[in-house]
């Protein structure tokens, strides 16, 4: 029993287990060097010295960063069942939030039992030596006593209960099952998530405020709604988006490297308002399975049966929320997918190099290098379609025609539609598609046109210096052997990091390539199509750009004319139906795929892998909901550091003086100072760019440049430079600015959100600004 109680670690040895802040950045030239400096006029290299900043968490636990709420105090008395039940919400963060393993779970409470041993000790012993003082004050009627027997037996039954608890898997959850709601996924999920106290107020919130702009302004687009399609929904529902894929688990070598592959299916409410929408919490799982299962059609009806049944009666029958006075209804939107999932689960042929390569209209292989002047496709068309199915079903020896070869799963899932309701993805087809495409052609054109070596091209991409924020999507070099095996590798927000600051890293050859007219027309197409909010008046002159780009490609590049370049090209009628493609692109829904990977790989059991991903899901989303607020927006401050008023500089003093006046008298007061604050889940790094305004009907951006992040008496503040916007620079397609000298003082609560935080960059003296996307305002 002692070796047990206090030397448990012997029998179980398994239970043991830059600070930089960049104002602006010169292009790497052969001899010229990177510069630090801030735009406005600065008389000394002040806080650089003292400035610490936070290294960057994990970003999947920063996704799903909460603050901690104690519901402890809500109990009117405390008891063992109390103590457990908190005990066991610590349990379930750490090993949900931190994605632990059960054994490590299972050694934090021996750890935690030795201590409380170790205490008790330190207790008895104490108490033997103060003996006489006790005693002394024995006859005071207000002190309260108990024996040090009585407490040994309290503290053993405290151990005795978390014990317990964590023995195992079942008893894990037992625990807890009366306190924290054991959640399933299906109706009854969408209404817990819904019944959360801010969530009905946030999504109506949020469909009535675009409601109103769209009103004032019909031109804008923010969502589904004010697409085609959105305007034959019930504007009084609420929006539901799917989404599936397939990933591997283990990520082994060689002939198992499908072993573990599975099949995911998620879906998210498209009404959350769009500060929430990229929070991983947002993202819901569905459905999961073993990928090899659905080679059979039989068994991928039956495996998409009971989502289509419960979106149905969701888009018919509605749920009746105890939080809510009426009926709330649902109404199914899109279903995103990369393309060979869109495929599949469309009923089409998965085959991209021969036959009816699109889902979307009559094209085929063959017919991708007519250019779009010569020639238009018939669009898919529904009625179509089910006469194609019939006809296959009709003559079953026929595998396909034109391009389809069977009834989708879902087909009786209301308002979808196998042509219509698989829209595109950014992600796939400009990220890992065109783009990648047409930087490796323009490398090798400056090669052969012997503007820059192999050697030159690695040599530039490694020493180039990325921005404070874009360094989160710093691109890997592109070493001379990826050149010669005509590929480049990084993820898909690494290769647009890459394409989008490929005239700034190649500046000085960009000019005199002839395929770099190509990228002008792609990127000013990529912008327009990444724009949140667009405008439906865009649409002709997207249209105008993809044609151009499809022609220029099959004149220019025939070899690299891939399907990808044909999907390009029917962006404008897909927005057109649907509204702005980062509504229901994968960027996100990649995002939360890392979560399953990493619990597969802690989790040491790949018996029923689906069925341990599922339940470790659940849950988190238990734990997620049993939280005070599932969405909140809070404060989150890094890189702090004391700053005393004397030591500012001039400028920083009158200004805060003109603000604040006496409070600020005093020589002697102290500021906070930070490096980096996230308010309403938007980064604010010092020295990067904002977008404050779009001035004119060109919707010309203005910028100001944040100096100093303050925390005042509780309030933020910051100290900004507001910057002029001289031109457009389409060589590098960035906006040229320069300091105006003109300090300002202003809180995160009066900015309207236009654009993420943007690095400053520096080349041929001249600062320059590279944004993501086109930018539009209600006019």
């Amino acid at each position: 029993m002692h070796i047990h109680r206090h030397h448990k670690l012997l029998l179980r040895p398994s239970l043991q287990q830059q600070d930089y802040n960049i104002s602006t950045l010169s292009i790497q030239q052969p001899d010229t060097a990177a510069t630090n400096d801030v735009m406005y006029g600065n008389d000394d290299d002040d806080d650089d010295n003292g400035t610490k900043s936070n290294n960057n968490p994990d970003d999947l636990v920063n996704e799903w960063k909460i603050p901690i709420w104690n519901n402890c105090a809500l109990d009117d008395k405390v008891n063992l069942y109390s103590v457990q039940q908190q005990y066991t919400r610590f349990l379930l963060e750490m090993r949900e939030q931190h994605i632990l393993s059960q054994m490590v779970i299972q050694s934090i409470t021996t750890h935690i039992v030795n201590l409380l041993d170790v205490v008790m000790d330190f207790v008895e012993e104490k108490a033997i030596q103060e003996n006489v003082v006790l005693q002394q004050s024995v006859t005071n009627t207000t002190t309260t006593t108990i024996s040090i027997v009585r407490l040994r037996d309290i503290v053993k039954q405290i151990e005795e209960s978390i014990v317990l608890s964590t023995r195992n898997e079942y008893q894990f959850i037992e625990s807890f099952r009366n306190r924290i709601f054991i959640l399933y996924i299906d109706q009854e999920f969408v209404k817990k998530n819904l019944e959360k106290d801010e969530m009905i107020s946030l999504l109506l919130e949020n469909i009535q405020n675009n409601a109103a702009v769209t009103h004032r302004d019909p031109d804008l687009m923010f969502s589904f709604r004010d697409g085609i399609k959105g305007g034959m929904i019930n504007k009084k529902t609420f929006l539901i988006q799917l989404y599936v894929d397939g990933i591997g688990v283990t990520n082994p070598l060689g002939p198992k490297k499908d072993q573990h592959k599975l099949t995911l299916v998620y879906f998210t409410l498209e009404d959350i308002p769009d500060i929430f929408r990229s929070m991983l919490q947002c993202i819901h799982l569905v459905a999961i399975c073993n990928t090899k299962y659905l080679n059979d059609d039989m068994k991928m009806k039956k495996f998409y049966d009971p989502i289509i049944n419960d979106l149905n009666d969701l888009q018919s029958s509605g749920l009746i929320l105890n939080t809510f006075n009426s009926q709330i209804y649902f109404t199914f939107t899109t279903m995103a997918a990369d393309n060979l999932a869109a495929h599949e689960v469309g009923g089409f042929q998965q085959s991209f190099s021969s036959g009816y390569i699109c889902r979307r209209c009559l094209i085929t292989y063959e017919n991708r290098l007519i250019p779009l002047t010569d020639v238009h496709f018939v669009r898919r068309a529904a009625n179509q379609h089910q006469r194609v199915l019939q006809s296959l079903e009709n003559n079953p020896q026929i595998k396909s025609i034109c391009g389809i070869v069977g009834p989708s799963p879902l087909n009786d899932l209301r308002n979808f539609n196998s042509s219509s309701s698989l829209p595109g993805d950014v992600m796939h087809d400009f990220f890992e598609g065109v783009c990648p495409l047409i930087i490796m052609a323009m490398l090798k054109e400056a090669s052969s046109s012997r503007l820059i070596t192999y050697a030159a091209i690695q040599t530039r991409t490694e020493n180039f210096i990325y921005g404070a924020l874009d360094t989160s999507n710093k691109p890997p070099p592109i070493q001379v052997k990826h050149l010669n095996n005509d590929r480049i590798s990084g993820t898909a927000s690494q290769k647009f990091c890459l394409f989008r600051l490929f005239p700034i890293i190649f500046s000085d050859i960009v000019d005199r390539l002839q395929l770099f007219k190509i990228y002008l027309i792609l990127r000013e197409l990529l912008d327009m199509v990444l724009a949140l909010p667009q405008r439906k008046s865009w649409i002709p002159f997207m249209e105008m750009l993809a044609i151009n780009f499809h022609c220029m490609m099959i004149e220019m590049l025939p070899d690299k004319v891939t399907p990808k370049v044909h999907y390009v090209t029917e962006y404008t009628r897909i927005i057109e139906e649907n509204g702005p493609p980062v509504k229901y692109w994968c960027m996100r829904y990649e995002g939360a795929h890392l979560y399953f990977k990493r619990v597969a790989m802690q989790s040491y059991n790949f018996k029923n892998i689906p069925k341990t991903l599922a339940k470790r899901q659940q849950l988190r989303q238990c734990f997620l909901l049993s939280q005070h607020k599932f969405l909140n927006a809070f404060d989150e401050a890094s890189g702090s550091q004391v700053v005393y008023f004397y030591q500012m500089e001039s400028k920083i003093k009158n200004l805060l003086k003109q603000r604040y006046g006496q409070q600020l008298l005093n020589s002697d007061i102290t500021l906070f100072q930070y490096s980096q604050l996230i308010h309403n889940h938007i980064i604010y790094k010092q020295h990067a760019l904002y977008v404050y305004d779009l001035a004119h009907v060109e919707e010309i951006p203005l910028f100001f440049q944040i100096i100093h992040i303050f925390k005042l008496n509780q309030n933020w503040i910051f100290i900004v430079d507001f910057l002029n916007t001289e031109g457009f620079i389409t060589k590098l397609w960035s906006y040229k600015v320069s300091s105006s000298d003109r300090l300002e003082i202003i809180s995160p609560n009066d900015l309207k959100y236009y654009h993420k935080g943007i690095d400053l960059y520096k080349i041929d003296h001249a600062h320059v600004v590279n944004l993501t996307s086109r930018l539009t305002k209600e006019k």
